[in-house]
């Protein structure tokens, strides 16, 4: 029996270890990729397949845990996933905040643009007798950054075939709509103490469980 039972604390302690650095690859690489995600900037696959691998082992190796351990551990694994949860909120509404100072205090680059393609896209409402208005028309814009080709379609024009103009760039070279509002970084900035403050308590919670757990393992 305590043979078996040396066994079973083994196997708790080693699930224990897994669903921990679980946890941790998790918040780590999910705050790089909602980072990179919230400032448009490719995400990697590998990043990608990482937090995929944690999130299904963590709570494959939580499971034998929580099944062994006490009842008090019943809601470890609801205070892991809200430690996660605030922690990627937090990380995306740092994200936003940096973005805007960003794009606020940088210097937009212009190019030229030379339109093609312009068609009809609809009508606008409010004519005579409640009918349609105005015809509405959309124009294809093309441009080249560094040797690269560029084109987007927006709601312009219309304008002659191979008509140029100047259109202004974000730093990947792609037609910038508009610079965000300053008005948006306390918007974004202000529930961070929050979250961040939510997810140092629940993750603390979370780990002072886990220890409470393998201590137990160990005897």
């Amino acid at each position: 029996m305590a043979s078996g039972g040396g066994a079973l604390d083994g196997r708790v302690r080693w699930c224990l270890a897994v669903a921990a650095a679980a946890v941790v690859t998790l918040a780590l690489a999910g705050a790089a990729a909602v980072w990179l995600w919230s400032q448009d900037d490719a995400v990697p696959g590998w990043l990608w397949w990482l937090c995929s691998g944690a999130a299904v082992a963590g709570p494959a190796a939580w499971l034998p845990v929580r099944r062994s351990g006490p009842d008090r551990l019943r809601g470890t694994g609801t205070r892991a996933a809200g430690f996660l949860l605030l922690t990627l909120l937090s990380v995306f509404l740092a994200a936003q905040v940096a973005g805007t100072v960003r794009e606020r205090l940088g210097h937009p680059r212009a190019a030229t643009a030379r339109v093609t393609g312009c068609r009809v896209s609809g009508q606008e409402p409010g004519g005579e007798g409640g009918g349609l208005g105005a015809k509405t028309y959309a124009c294809t814009f093309r441009w080249s950054v560094d040797g690269r080709e560029f084109s987007a379609e927006r709601p312009e024009g219309p304008y002659p075939e191979g008509h140029e103009v100047t259109v202004w760039l974000d730093d990947r070279g792609r037609m910038s709509t508009g610079r965000p509002s300053w008005l948006s970084v306390p918007l974004f900035a202000l529930p961070v103490p929050f979250t961040a403050y939510g997810a140092v308590f629940l993750g603390r919670w979370t780990a002072a469980d886990l220890r409470e757990r393998y201590r137990a393992a160990r005897g």
